[in-house]
C-alpha cells in the first residue's frame, strides 16, 4: 500500500487487524506505530526486501492460539488436523484452559458423565493418542504428576 496517498484504505485494514505493508514515497513522513501487523519501506525498495517484510507481517498474522473448529479441525500456526470426535473433545477441553493444568478427574467426567469404571484406562489411551497426533503441529499435553494434563506449545520448535 502507498502511503501516504492511501492512508485511508490503511486505516481500514488496520480497524480490520490485517497486515499491512506501506511503501513510503519519497520525502513523506512515515507513519509512527507500534503495531506488529505494520511495517513500512521506503521507495525506492529492493524486490527482496520488499517480500522479506511481507513474509514476516503475514507471520505475525496467523493466530498464535490453538483453536478447534466445529468440524473438529484443529488450526495452529498456520496449518490444520482434522481430530476424530474423541481427539477434538479431549482438546476442546484443554484449549479451555491452555497452558494451565486440567485435572484428570474433570477431564473423566466431562468426557463420559454417565460412567465410572473404564475413564480411567480410557482417559490415558485417549490422552496418548492424542499427543502423538499434535506432537507434529509443534503441541504438546504434559501431564502434571498427580494433578492432571495440560496443553502447551512446543516454544523450541517451529510451530509456537
Amino acid at each position: 500500500m502507498r502511503w501516504p496517498e492511501q492512508a485511508a484504505e490503511v486505516e481500514r485494514y488496520r480497524l480490520r487487524r490485517m497486515p499491512r505493508l506501506l511503501v513510503v514515497a519519497p520525502g513523506a513522513r512515515p507513519p509512527a506505530t507500534l503495531d506488529p501487523l505494520e511495517d513500512w519501506v521506503r521507495e525506492p525498495v529492493d524486490d527482496g526486501e520488499l517480500q522479506a517484510r511481507w513474509e514476516i507481517l503475514r507471520a505475525r498474522a496467523v493466530p498464535r492460539t490453538p483453536v478447534v473448529d466445529s468440524q473438529d479441525v484443529l488450526h495452529y500456526a498456520g496449518r490444520r488436523l482434522p481430530l476424530a470426535a474423541g481427539e477434538a473433545e479431549l482438546v476442546r477441553l484443554l484449549l479451555e484452559s491452555y497452558r494451565s493444568v486440567v485435572r484428570r478427574e474433570e477431564l473423566a467426567q466431562r468426557l463420559w458423565p454417565d460412567s465410572d469404571a473404564r475413564r480411567r484406562n480410557a482417559l490415558d489411551v485417549r490422552v496418548l493418542r492424542a499427543r502423538r497426533r499434535l506432537e507434529p503441529l509443534g503441541l504438546i499435553i504434559r501431564t502434571v504428576w498427580r494433578r492432571g494434563y495440560l496443553l502447551d506449545a512446543d516454544l523450541g520448535g517451529d510451530a509456537g
